[in-house]
């Protein structure tokens, strides 16, 4: 039986986590990472995820306020 020949994703794209902000690399194979979250999050419940999603928004503006 000859070998399946593994696909390569041309559009892979680095990305940043929109609950933890960490960056990877979007799409991987055999990851379970999604468009807006890593793999590790993507795992979260979606509860969680959505209000992890949240605070980190919330953060982010405050950061920008201080910043300016």
């Amino acid at each position: 039986m000859p070998e399946k020949k593994i696909k390569l994703q041309p559009a892979t794209r680095d990305k940043k986590c929109q609950v933890c902000g960490a960056p990877y690399v979007y799409p991987e194979q055999n990851s379970n990472a999604t468009r807006f979250h890593c793999e590790v999050c993507a795992q979260l419940p979606p509860a969680h995820r959505k209000i992890l999603g949240r605070m980190a928004k919330r953060i982010d503006s405050l950061e920008r306020k201080l910043k300016s």
